[in-house]
């Protein structure tokens, strides 16, 4: 795992970009991503996704995609993507882990395991549950925390279908 003061490295010698950058998102051991300006709301639809036929399929059946002026709530069980504000470009050989703020995981938030791949470039779509109750969510709060690792071996750059993904992108 990188330290906070290892990640301010790769950011000023350009291996690693995170905009928009403030020093406030660096941490101790990792980076606090903020939420973005985009939601998906993941709709009650009784007809099965087939995964290899995205392409054939009306996605605005499944979600419903909304702009965040200030703050979003998230409603009891409800199931939503977030979009971050932060765009990042990684390294060819650092690779990331993404996991819910603890604040926001209290409060019974969660998140399934999100991996960033090395040489991964966009913003990041996290999947969101709720929890027992209503939660508030605002534009530009810290939600997210990411650490970095290093790979060992040869790395291979991530080249898959979400590079360049930019505000909440649906699956493809």
């Amino acid at each position: 795992m990188l330290s906070g003061e290892e990640i301010k490295r790769l950011i000023k010698d350009g291996s690693l970009e995170i905009v928009p950058y403030d020093d406030e998102i660096i941490r101790e051991n990792g980076v606090d991503l903020r939420i973005g300006d985009e939601v998906a709301v993941l709709l009650n639809n009784p007809n099965p996704l087939d995964p290899e036929k995205l392409d054939k399929i009306d996605l605005k059946e499944y979600y419903k995609v909304l702009k965040i002026d200030n703050n979003f709530v998230i409603q009891p069980y409800m199931k939503i993507l977030v979009s971050t504000l932060e765009r990042i470009k990684m390294p060819v050989d650092i690779a990331a882990l993404v996991e819910l703020r603890s604040t926001f995981a209290r409060l019974g938030l969660s998140i399934p395991p999100t991996i960033i791949d090395a040489a991964f470039e966009g913003q990041i779509t996290l999947e969101v549950h709720g929890g027992a109750f209503p939660v508030l969510l605002k534009k530009g709060i810290r939600f997210a925390h990411v650490v970095f690792m290093r790979v060992e071996g040869k790395p291979v750059p991530y080249k898959g279908r979400y590079q360049g993904q930019s505000g909440v992108t649906l699956p493809k």
